[in-house]
């Protein structure tokens, strides 16, 4: 979004020269360059290679377009139909995930915002460490020299010189926090991304498990209900049940081979609630490693913005009182002032005894 038009009206009204020329990052100071960089990382993209099958050409890498990514790859990583054969012939094979590709998904995403979170940390640090600097630079060269007598000349208030210093030291750390804000802000909102689509994905697997557990509630043939019911009521009222008691037996009239395929398909399906239940706790984890990153986020963020509002709040304070100072000051000024006729008069002394001196 192009906001140069309505930032030039804003500059003519209060008399500045406009904005002109191409914008470029070769004319950019340091920490923007460095502030456009971080959503610029060359593995921001790579979420995995179905991400990059989608991608006609080359895509550079953005927090934004991450973003949009985890959005496109949404449909298919929350998708629990399987590929047809007629996508398979037609090569839309890459529209559907299999779950490996969604915990492939879930790992770069979650190293991708690590990544740029820490960036984004480390670009704060150094923000705090200039602003630290400045603020010394500042103090040195209008607290002593030149500078301290400037103020004492001034009655003990600070000069123009170092109140436009400060203001402009100021104006560039909120300018700054803002830009941090702004990528921590966008960088929560992939994060919140990654976590609903965890979410969404967690609660269908269970669902889909649920059906597939009350589907699987039939009776099977040779299983005797009323046989089972006498065998618990009789295991219940002896002390020490057998080691080893059947819920049921098995019909008479089966053959071997019906036993054992019957045996098979209970074995399988305690095979697949295992593999289920360990999918499931993966996921699990996952979410509560991407809820986390999601809790440092909102934290930072919280921090950032009320840094910001303490730093608006000074400078409003800092123009109240440097307007209640020039009015004081030109009250002090309208006013007749002893000492300065007393100046006025030894200055005049001094001149009288110098020229009589001179005369004489």
């Amino acid at each position: 979004m192009d906001l140069s038009t309505s930032f030039n009206e804003l500059l003519q009204k209060h008399k500045a020269p406009a904005i002109s020329g191409r914008f470029g990052l070769d004319h950019l100071e340091e920490f923007l360059k460095e502030a456009y960089r971080i959503p610029t990382t060359d593995a921001a993209f790579e979420i995995t290679s179905w991400c990059v099958l989608m991608a006609s050409e080359p895509q550079n890498s953005h927090i934004s377009n991450l973003h949009n990514e985890l959005k496109d790859v949404r449909q298919a990583y929350l998708s629990t139909a399987q590929p047809r054969k007629t996508h398979l012939r037609t090569g839309q094979a890459q529209r559907y995930l299999t779950d490996r590709d969604r915990e492939e998904v879930d790992a770069n995403a979650k190293q991708i915002i690590r990544e740029l979170n820490a960036s984004i940390r480390i670009l704060d640090d150094a923000e705090n460490k200039r602003r630290h600097d400045e603020e010394i630079a500042i103090r040195k060269r209008y607290g002593s020299g030149l500078g301290a007598l400037g103020s004492w000349a001034a009655g003990g208030r600070k000069t123009e010189e170092h109140e436009a210093a400060e203001g402009k030291a100021r104006d560039v750390g909120i300018h700054r926090d803002g830009v941090l804000w702004f990528l921590r802000k966008r960088l929560e909102l992939c994060c919140a991304t990654q976590q609903s689509m965890m979410e969404a994905r967690l609660t269908r697997e269970m669902e889909r498990n649920r059906s597939v557990l009350a589907n699987a509630n039939i009776p099977l043939p040779g299983y005797n209900p009323a046989q089972e019911r006498r065998s618990s009521v009789k295991s219940s009222g002896s002390s020490l049940p057998p080691p080893q008691q059947e819920s049921f037996e098995a019909d008479p009239s089966l053959t071997e081979e019906q036993i054992q395929m019957f045996e098979k398909g209970n074995q399988d399906m305690m095979t697949h609630y295992q593999m289920t239940l360990d999918k499931v706790r993966t996921a699990e984890q996952s979410l509560v490693e991407i809820a986390e990153l999601q809790t440092v986020l909102v934290n930072n963020l919280a921090v950032q913005s009320a840094h910001i509002e303490q730093l608006v709040a000074d400078s409003d304070n800092m123009v109240e009182n440097v307007g209640g100072g020039n009015k004081e000051l030109k009250k002090a000024t309208q006013r007749p002032s002893a000492a300065r006729y007393t100046f006025f008069a030894a200055s005049g002394l001094c001149m009288f005894l110098i020229v009589w001196d001179l005369v004489i």
